[in-house]
């Protein structure tokens, strides 16, 4: 399983927003080969404006695949503001190698 990251510093008063525009999302992930879930981290601690995107995915091969696809085109294609972001988002692609207990969220 991969999971990749996208860590987005949010400007001081554009929290709201960034979230919403999240939530506003069409659903185009979802339909798409080898994706298994999506999450949004807001921060937990005042010392971090860091928000970080999870999106979980069978294969390297699966998460390429959207995003070449016209479905991340479509998912992708409202600009958010540039003064809502500190600095560019930054991007990290895992392999999950240990897994352990059931992981559930409430959220």
């Amino acid at each position: 399983m991969i999971v990749v990251q996208n860590r987005f510093e949010i400007a001081p008063g554009y929290e709201d927003e960034f979230v919403e525009r999240f939530s506003e999302r069409r659903g185009e992930v979802e339909s798409q080969p080898g994706f298994h879930h999506f999450q949004l981290l807001s921060p937990a601690t005042e010392d971090t404006e860091t928000f970080v995107s999870m999106s979980y995915w069978e294969s390297l091969s699966a998460y390429q695949a959207w995003t070449e696809s016209e479905a991340f085109e479509r998912a992708h294609d409202r600009d958010a503001p540039r003064e809502m972001f500190e600095r560019h988002p930054t991007l990290e692609i895992h392999e999950v190698e240990l897994e352990a207990g059931q992981f559930t969220t409430d959220a």
